[in-house]
């Protein structure tokens, strides 16, 4: 690899900033400018644990495909991170949706200018930039840790499923947007093979020889690994970005009353993220919740005609806002009701390159009519 350099726009992951600069980046925007190549990864990157929340160095971790075979691997750093460079098939993300985040969600705007050199240690960085690394050389971590780069390693992957209906979820699982199935091997702790989900999802640009394009980063739950021989399995652990709380008040109120929705949804510590919520009734009726202080986002609601009589559903949702313009998104919303994902009465599938509440926040308005309307 020469020792190019080339600028980027860094977010305030300095080191996945630094571990997404490969040889297959640089390839990719020497023949495009604005528009992401169609077999361009994922950059991927998320954090091994131990069970008492303290980062797990040395950890090894490969994502496989639907055919169960490795991706693409990698080797924490002294901070417990990787970074993966994932194809889009294997986190289930069709390629010709892909686009449709740079007009919901836009690029990440939280840069400052600098310049940053290739990557040093390709062992971190996973196999793309091992291979083109034409000066590494190191015994192959990843076949003393169990893990066969690039074979079918399907036996490998289902003997650590439990069979019968455990197996099939697993496969249903697997199989939703944003999903991709992970194995993490570390020293005195319990391997891990289970599906690890993309809790945010965002398009980065990236600048070299004056050239601009945009490149996807994606961040998958935190890992937290028991200890070897503990009944206790290693898993994914993470309610990043889920509604936890939903409170009207009151929640039983006479038309004309202004009634207080309130909603917590958990937020990273990692990256930034900036989101919209909002709220929905049947009638087609939307508010925005706007943050007040943590995790909680409020509105007052003024109960008119629209709502009817009896209970009534208000479902809250949460899409990615763009850094640059704030505010709601006409065309992220229109979307988001294509798919079906603000009626109470569908199941609802969490898809990234939609929205970024992984469950449904939902509340319940019981509007009754005053006693002088009763007859």
């Amino acid at each position: 690899m020469e020792n190019e350099r080339m600028k980027i726009k860094p977010f305030h992951n300095r080191w996945f900033a630094q571990k997404m600069i490969t040889a297959g980046v640089a390839a990719c925007i020497a023949t495009s400018s604005l528009v992401a190549c169609a077999d361009e990864p994922i950059w991927t990157t998320g954090r091994i644990l131990s069970a008492d929340g303290k980062p797990v160095a040395g950890a090894l971790v490969a994502a496989y495909d639907d055919q169960n075979k490795v991706v693409d691997y990698a080797k924490t750093d002294k901070n417990g991170e990787y970074a993966l460079a994932v194809p889009p098939r294997a986190l289930h993300l069709e390629k010709h949706s892909i686009g449709f985040i740079a007009s919901v969600i836009g690029t990440a705007a939280r840069f400052g200018g600098d310049t940053v050199g290739f990557v040093t240690d390709p062992v971190r960085q996973g196999v793309h930039a091992i291979t083109a690394a034409e000066s590494a050389s190191f015994a192959d971590p990843v076949t003393k840790g169990g893990v066969a780069a690039g074979g079918v390693v399907a036996d490998k992957v289902l003997s650590m499923i439990s069979p019968g209906k455990r197996h099939t979820a697993i496969k249903a699982e697997r199989n939703q947007p944003g999903a991709v199935m992970i194995k993490v091997v570390a020293p005195s702790s319990n391997d891990m093979v289970d599906v690890g989900k993309i809790y945010w999802l965002q398009s980065e640009e990236i600048k070299v020889g004056g050239k601009s394009r945009r490149t996807m980063a994606a961040w998958l739950d935190p890992v937290k690994l028991t200890v070897a021989g503990t009944e206790q399995p290693s898993k994914f652990d993470s309610n990043y970005l889920k509604f936890n709380h939903v409170r009207l008040a009151p929640s039983l109120a006479e038309p004309g009353q202004v009634i207080h929705l309130q909603a917590s949804i958990s937020i990273p510590p990692d990256p930034h993220v900036d989101i919209v919520v909002v709220a929905r009734h049947k009638s087609g009726q939307t508010w925005e919740l706007h943050p007040t202080q943590g995790d909680l986002f409020e509105t007052d609601i003024t109960i008119d005609k629209r709502f009817g009589s009896d209970d009534q559903a208000i479902t809250i949702l949460a899409y990615a806002a763009i850094h640059e313009k704030p505010g709601r998104r006409k065309d992220a919303e229109a979307a988001i009701a294509g798919a079906g994902l603000w009626d109470p009465q569908r199941p609802y599938q969490y898809n990234p390159l939609l929205v970024v509440s992984r469950n449904r926040g939902l509340a319940t308005l019981t509007v009754v009519k005053p006693a002088k309307q009763k007859n």
